[in-house]
């Protein structure tokens, strides 16, 4: 079983970044096809992301309150800041190309579904450092 991110009823199986670790390398070095990577947050903040070290090019989905709010085109090794200016509480990195090929726009519903390890992980990490 793995987790899985559910955007306008499409389910990808997904890495979760939980740690400050695993948020920091996201999907660095992957070749292509990379994997799906989501990036859960506690708060709700505007928040930016950068590609440096990251080969292959993504697509980037900024959501608020199980909302896509935003899609943003993440440009190989480019240290570009890329994101909304308004906040979001989740980030869901896909292979280019994915939110076109799958249809997936501002406002489609987005759910992200835990295993058990990685909601205990995303437990102790709270725990920590929230």
């Amino acid at each position: 079983m793995s987790d899985r991110i559910i955007i306008n009823g499409k389910q990808f199986n997904t890495l979760v970044a939980i740690t400050g670790d695993e948020v920091a390398k996201g999907l660095m070095f992957k070749s292509w096809p990379p994997p799906v990577m989501s990036f859960p947050f506690a708060k709700t903040s505007v928040r930016k992301f950068w590609m440096k070290n990251t080969i292959s090019p993504l697509d980037i989905i900024f959501c608020r309150e199980g909302k896509v709010i935003g899609v943003f085109a993440g440009k190989p090794l480019s240290l570009d800041n890329v994101g909304p200016d308004e906040p979001c509480d989740l980030v869901v990195e896909l292979p280019a190309g994915t939110a076109k090929s799958h249809n997936i726009l501002v406002g489609d519903p987005v759910k992200l579904s835990y295993t058990i390890s990685t909601l205990s992980k995303k437990f102790q990490n709270y725990l920590l450092f929230d």
